[in-house]
């Protein structure tokens, strides 16, 4: 048996996880822990700018390392400010521990600063929490310890993977406990959910006898790993793969069967396939079919068609659209199975769908950059991502921000390794992929990190920069730069023929900004002047942004699409997409 105080417990039990950095803005109530960081040395702690930017770095790192990530902030404000970036992690089904501090308990309810414990006019942080969290608890007993952190990296980690919340009152956290191990490892399952066999079973003979069936993955294909037997089961039947913008890069999109994205960021190749009449099987994997991955609930999406729904959740079977046969398990264990049931019945590899052959001929599938420029004065901002796609190293991560960023990369980008997109769409919050590529490299550092944001993103956590620089993260950011917030612009325009306070009324500087920061920064007005950036950031190995000036009345294919949306919503006769 060993003694520790309820701190230096926590932090093991962090440790066995194999967590390496964790994210915060340090504060009075939070002292034990950063002491205790300090005389360990086993685990980093990295200062961001704000606590909504430390959970999102907490977020980039935990997505890339497959595992957990830990922020956080100190009592009262401290929490509140990391409330977004936690409730995003957890709608995204992403595994970040946030500790928040908390007063000592003998000063509850007196008055203390930032007493957040609830009661006689304080925030009652636990209960903010609960709706954003799978997990949100206070520490109440120094013995408690042992239990609390085993359960909250459990639930973390288990099942539907997503956020949790630990409190910890400042007198608490410095007393000692008794324990024999921590042993995180064996206080939580380690197996997967494989799904029903008979389910199974049944699928295979109905894919087996499709005619012209589709695939439709998303976020969960990516979550699960499942990569390699959704494309083996895609070859073996030449099912041709549409992600959703979130689910990007579940699919190698430079394959004869990606359709690329479908919903926002898709285009007109994949509704084209899609929404045809003569699709006669769809199976779902990992997505919950929300507005933005199904162009606002397109019945067509079902209509007239046998449709499969695998999922982890079975909460999310069935809620948006009907079934006729679903699996509730892991992604990549029940796509294993059906692979190898395939296999040992039998078939044959088919070799071409008439479908897809007519719909190549009639719908461009990819892009160049220059075609896409023409002789445009301004920049396009579909040119400056076509141009990315041609020349980032097919390993790069790339991070990307909330706006019309989503579709422009789900359209013109090519995400040719599984695994490399990441973005953050339930809460879709704006400034996410300034400091989320951050902890990203961090926990990949030999990969290639790029981030493409908008200036409205850059202008919500565009410091976080300087924790790049602080800590030498070589991060690349590249800047849509429009004067304002050109998702709503071209919506509202679109709407209602004029928009309403969204555009910036002094264009941001954002190169010099960025250079006052300690980066490296790049401004670029033409496609040649953008390579020339983009080749020496990814060269430079230190934080770099390229500032790249674009047209804001150039409006995305799916944005068009989103707008019958908003149409629906507001009562009105539906908009025309663009061709």
């Amino acid at each position: 048996m060993s003694t520790y105080s309820a701190i230096e417990v926590l932090l093991r039990a962090l440790e066995e996880e194999g967590v390496t950095h964790l994210f915060g803005v340090p504060g009075g109530p939070l002292v034990p822990l950063y002491e205790t960081l300090a005389r360990r040395k086993k685990i980093r702690p990295v200062l961001a700018k704000h606590e909504e930017g430390a959970a999102f770095m907490a977020e980039g790192y935990a997505r890339v390392r497959r595992g957990l990530g830990v922020c956080c902030g100190t009592s009262g404000p401290g929490a509140t400010n990391a409330l977004t970036g936690v409730a995003s992690a957890y709608s995204d089904s992403i595994p970040v521990l946030f500790l928040s501090a908390q007063v000592s308990t003998t000063t509850f309810g007196k008055g203390a600063l930032q007493d957040s414990s609830g009661g006689n006019w304080n925030l009652d942080i636990v209960d903010i929490f609960r709706s954003a969290t799978k997990l949100s608890t206070m520490l109440s007993n120094a013995q408690h310890m042992p239990h609390v952190i085993r359960r909250a990296i459990r639930t973390a980690l288990t099942g539907r993977q997503g956020a949790v919340h630990l409190n910890l009152p400042a007198d608490l956290v410095k007393q000692p406990v008794t324990i024999e191990q921590i042993d995180t490892a064996h206080h939580r399952t380690h197996t997967t959910a494989v799904g029903d066999p008979e389910a199974i079973a049944r699928i295979s003979q109905i894919l087996q006898s499709a005619r012209t069936p589709a695939f439709f993955v998303g976020h969960g294909v990516n979550l699960s790993g499942a990569w390699e037997p959704l494309r083996q089961i895609a070859e073996l039947l030449q099912i041709p793969v549409a992600t959703t913008i979130k689910g990007k890069s579940a699919f190698p999109e430079d394959h004869p069967l990606s359709l690329g994205v479908f919903g926002l960021g898709g285009s007109e190749y994949s509704d084209a396939y899609m929404l045809s009449e003569e699709v006669d099987v769809l199976v779902i994997v990992g997505t919950s079919l929300g507005e933005f991955q199904t162009h606002g609930w397109d019945a067509r999406l079902a209509r007239n068609r046998t449709v499969i729904q695998i999922d982890l959740d079975p909460l999310e079977i069935g809620k948006n659209y009907p079934v006729d046969e679903s699996v509730v398990g892991d992604a990549r264990a029940v796509l294993q199975k059906l692979y190898e049931h395939l296999r040992s019945a039998g078939v044959e590899a088919r070799h071409s769908n008439a479908l897809l052959y007519r719909i190549k001929q009639e719908y461009p599938r990819y892009y160049n950059s220059e075609e896409l420029q023409g002789d445009a004065a301004l920049l396009k901002p579909q040119a400056v991502v076509s141009r990315m796609s041609e020349l980032l190293p097919s390993d790069t991560l790339l991070f990307v921000d909330n706006g019309n960023c989503l579709s422009w990369i789900g359209q013109y980008y090519v995400a040719r390794q599984p695994g490399t997109m990441f973005m953050a769409l339930n809460v879709a919050s704006m400034g996410y992929a300034m400091a989320a590529p951050i902890g990203g490299k961090i926990a990949a550092p030999d990969r290639p990190v790029v981030a493409l944001v908008g200036d409205g993103a850059f202008a919500m956590n565009g410091l976080e920069m300087h924790t790049a620089v602080d800590y030498g993260v070589p991060v690349v950011w590249v800047v849509l730069n429009n004067g304002g917030h050109g998702m709503v612009y071209n919506g509202e325009k679109m709407l209602c023929g004029e928009s309403f306070a969204t555009v910036f009324h002094h264009q941001m500087d954002i190169a010099t900004i960025a250079r006052g920061l300690g980066l490296r920064s790049y401004k670029a007005t033409t496609l040649d002047e953008l390579s020339e950036s983009l080749q020496d950031a990814l060269e430079a190995q230190v934080p770099c942004l390229i500032d790249a000036m674009v047209d804001i009345n150039e409006v995305p294919y799916a944005l068009q699409r989103r707008v019958n949306t908003l149409q629906a919503f507001f009562g009105k006769s539906e908009l025309q997409p663009a061709h």
